[in-house]
C-alpha cells in the first residue's frame, strides 16, 4: 500500500495517511489538500461523539464522510430484511 506522510502541521508518524475508521464501515482515506473551516468542522464533528487521534484536516475529512455515511442507513437494519418462513 501507500503511505503519505503530512507535509504542513505535524510531522508526527501517527498523522501518516492514510486514517481508518471503522464506523459505519472500514474507510480508509489519504488526502493531499486544505480543508478552509477546519476549526468549526472539528467542533461539529466533536460533539456527534466522533473520536479524533490527530490535528490532520484529512483525518477530519475522513469522518465527515464516515458520519455522513451512517447517517444514510436504516435505524433499524433488520426491519427492511424479509421474516424467514
Amino acid at each position: 500500500g501507500h503511505v503519505r506522510y503530512p507535509t504542513a502541521g505535524s510531522s508526527s508518524c501517527a498523522e501518516a495517511q492514510p486514517f481508518f475508521v471503522n464506523s459505519p464501515y472500514g474507510i480508509a482515506l489519504a488526502h493531499n489538500g486544505n480543508l478552509v473551516g477546519l476549526p468549526k468542522l472539528k467542533h461539529d464533528l466533536l460533539w456527534q461523539y466522533r473520536h479524533l487521534n490527530t490535528g490532520s484536516d484529512s483525518e477530519v475529512l475522513l469522518n465527515l464522510l464516515a458520519t455522513e455515511l451512517l447517517s444514510s442507513l436504516p435505524a433499524n437494519p433488520t426491519k427492511h430484511q424479509e421474516e424467514p418462513e
